[in-house]
């Protein structure tokens, strides 16, 4: 029932932020700094038992498209969708081993955007909002004594669904995000961070062993969007 309801509200954000005659699409590209927040919940290894030093942040990049929809001067709703390269890094066993996870994400945005005009063109911008998101596939690597390890396809792949048969058992992931940054002309240069709010995930590590393990993902970006159409949509138009 949350889950229908929470995809309820941000169709319904999307249509009312869509509703204004001056919607600018736009695109956005944009660099990830990802990691998870986690506490393990089962039998794991004793040096990597609830000691958060094991995780370590991954790069990863996001490509999507956004509307630009303004209430007026100052406010604007801005829906998007993207795609999302997130994950993290796990080391254990004395930082001998490590596993480096990569999740790929459908993410659906829906911020609320303040502009402050600073100078001719130039808007200095703040937005937060909440985001849903949908597991799509991921991939695995596994490192030993420093070196990379093969590993077959069956451990190579993470899945995303509902099920024991999967590694990761929860494919929908929402949460909260907030950002601050700069408008030229069209262009908006923003620093975000986002922050999971997701019920507990589970992995399986390259050795075929199941890890009961609480965790939030939560990611830092930088993104550069361009957005179309004219440079201010409220002001009066003359054909």
């Amino acid at each position: 029932m949350l889950k229908r309801n929470m995809i309820l509200l941000f169709a319904f954000a999307a249509i009312a932020g869509s509703i204004n005659a001056q919607v600018r699409p736009g695109i956005k590209l944009g660099y990830n700094l990802s990691g998870v927040m986690a506490n393990y919940l089962g039998d794991t290894p004793s040096t990597s038992m609830g000691n958060p030093d094991n995780f370590r942040m991954k790069s990863g990049f996001q490509a999507g498209l956004i509307a630009d929809c303004p209430i007026n001067n100052v406010l604007a709703i801005q829906p998007g969708a993207r795609f999302a390269l997130q994950g993290f890094s796990d080391k254990y066993d004395k930082g001998k081993k490590l596993r480096s996870f990569s999740m790929y994400y459908l993410q659906i945005p829906v911020n609320v955007q303040c502009r402050w005009k600073v100078y001719e063109e130039t808007n200095v911008l703040f937005q937060a909002g909440p985001y849903i998101g949908f597991g799509l596939f991921g991939q695995q690597a596994y490192h030993k004594g420093g070196s990379s390890q093969k590993l077959d396809d069956k451990h190579k792949k993470i899945t995303f669904g509902n099920g024991k048969g999967y590694d990761v058992q929860n494919f929908l992931d929402y949460g909260v995000g907030a950002g601050v940054g700069i408008e030229f002309y069209r262009f908006q240069l923003m620093l975000a961070y986002d922050f999971g709010l997701n019920q507990p995930t589970f992995y399986k590590n390259a050795q075929d062993l199941l890890y009961n393990i609480d965790m939030r993902n939560h990611n830092f970006s930088v993104t550069l969007a361009f957005i179309f159409g004219r440079k201010d949509p409220l002001q009066n138009q003359k054909d």
